[in-house]
């Protein structure tokens, strides 16, 4: 019996010295005993481009994973593409299980959610000495804040302008030099390509509102909340954007599927349409096509002059065990050299004023830049995306004629509401 236990002492002193030993190796942040950075930080991409870029978009990481480890050799770099469906959902079910990524994608109205929730780290204070604040225009640093706390570094900006078909232009009396900036010019053309048996534009009824309704409300002079956090969808701005709408629906200025499309680029692909919503990778996608019959135009002037014009960005969750070692990495992904190449092959704009140069030989890509100053990244409130389908859904039924305009804002207000009183 002595023996045993003499042998259990010594098993014991073994496991201690055993436990020491690791606790030297490497510290809970993922550092070694020397303050290097070791482990592996998994991040979570999108299909920015479709498959035949794909191998670009793969190079495009794969150099910003190098680079990172030139300064962190111990670190391994791995990149997981999911798919845009759902991805909310999937990151709060990942971030629950602590099965998440160390770094991953967002946008501007998720933001508030994910932060109020937790899921996400400040990076204000992990940031390096290296990092060129200067770089970023004001307003892209303000779509990455949330209550004076920096969540992200930018590495995108996305306008939302429309595109008008050239022949459809000519064939009811007008050209490209008489593309609308207004919506009253709008009207006038649509009322004359409907007359000649197309479609005025498209409207894809089952994609996000930041697409579809709100772009309209915002040119109505309206909102979904205010800056004091009151709900103001419903007020006579807001009804005006809802009754717009119903009223291209009934005119058939937008095609009898809008209610629940989420594809209408094809009608005006096909000749179908006089206008569409345009981005830089709906230009992208005409060149590709050798489509030549566009031209460019402005977002609409309402009672203001504004479009949905989100910005991208790379975050760190808190679930993260390097969280230094991921706000690093998110410096390099978004560095000046790396926006430029990011940007080049997805054909968003770059946030940094040092690559805003990237699009000097691209007219119209130069054009979209010059119109990032009339957008809006959406709905920054922490209920943005939980009242999207509510709201969409309410939509809907206006169109399906079960409410009038006035009904469905009014029914958007009060699940917007009930969204808010539940924080």
């Amino acid at each position: 019996m002595k023996g045993k236990h003499i042998f259990q002492i010594l098993m014991s002193l073994v496991l201690v010295i055993m436990l020491a030993s690791c606790s030297n190796e490497a510290s809970t942040d993922g550092k070694t005993a020397d303050g290097k950075f070791k482990g592996e930080l998994t991040v979570w991409i999108h299909p920015y481009v479709g498959n035949e870029l794909k191998s670009k978009q793969n190079e495009v990481f794969e150099n910003m994973a190098a680079e990172f480890k030139k300064e962190y050799p111990d670190l391994k770099i791995k990149f997981e593409e999911i798919p845009w469906a759902n991805r909310e959902q999937k990151i709060l079910t990942a971030h629950a299980a602590n099965q998440g990524p160390d770094v991953f994608y967002l946008i501007p109205d998720m933001m508030g959610q994910f932060a109020d929730r937790g899921v996400l780290t400040p990076i204000t204070d992990l940031l390096s000495g290296n990092f060129d604040r200067s770089d970023f225009p004001e307003s892209s640093l303000e779509a990455v804040t949330y209550k004076d706390e920096l969540y992200g570094l930018p590495i995108l900006h996305e306008v939302v302008a429309n595109v008008y078909n050239t022949k459809v232009l000519e064939d009811i009396g007008a050209s490209k030099e008489d593309v609308p900036e207004t919506w009253e010019e709008f009207n006038a053309l649509a009322e004359k390509a409907v007359a000649k048996g197309y479609y005025a534009r498209g409207f894809e009824g089952g994609n996000t509102l930041n697409g579809t309704l709100y772009p309209i409300l915002w040119q109505a002079g309206g909102d979904v909340i205010d800056e004091n956090g009151k709900v103001v969808i419903n007020n006579k701005k807001g009804i005006k954007a809802f009754q717009t709408v119903n009223d291209w629906y009934k005119k058939g200025w937008i095609p009898k599927d809008s209610i629940s499309t989420i594809d209408h680029f094809s009608l005006f692909a096909e000749g179908k349409m006089l206008a569409a919503n345009a981005t830089g990778i709906t230009i992208s996608t005409l060149k590709e096509r050798g489509m030549t019959d566009y031209v460019l135009g402005p977002p609409l002037k309402g009672e203001k002059q504004v479009t949905f014009g989100t910005t991208g960005m790379f975050v760190v969750p808190t679930s993260s065990k390097n969280k230094e070692a991921a706000a690093k990495l998110i410096e390099v992904m978004t560095s000046s050299e790396n926006t430029r190449a990011f940007n080049e092959v997805t054909k968003y704009i770059p946030p940094r004023k040092s690559a805003s140069d990237m699009y000097n030989n691209d007219p119209d890509m130069k054009q979209m830049t010059e119109w990032l100053p009339l957008t809006k990244p959406g709905v920054i409130h922490p209920v943005a995306r939980d009242v999207m389908p509510k709201v969409q859904a309410e939509l809907q039924m206006m169109l399906e004629g079960s409410k009038s305009p006035e009904q469905a804002a009014d029914a958007a207000a009060e699940v917007i509401q009930a969204e808010i009183d539940k924080q």
